[in-house]
């Protein structure tokens, strides 16, 4: 894993609920792997920003939602 990516990572996760944590890592790291790999694309950053943003505490959405949308500007 990538600094960046282990950094993103910490910050999604303080950022969820709790009972989400489990899940939410576990999409991450699988995004990681994908990029990794060359197979991620803007389509699965919709498809995973889908999945991720309901698993954030209500009061931490735009906050990530900024993040993501900067990580997006430099997707292929």
């Amino acid at each position: 894993m990538l600094k960046e990516q282990e950094l993103f990572l910490n910050f999604f996760k303080e950022r969820t609920r709790d009972e989400d944590t489990e899940t939410a890592e576990k999409l991450l790291l699988q995004s990681f792997a994908d990029q990794a790999t060359g197979n991620f694309n803007k389509e699965d950053f919709v498809a995973l920003k889908e999945q991720l943003i309901p698993l954030l505490k209500p009061e931490n959405v735009s906050e990530v939602t900024e993040a993501m949308a900067h990580f997006a500007a430099q997707l292929p």
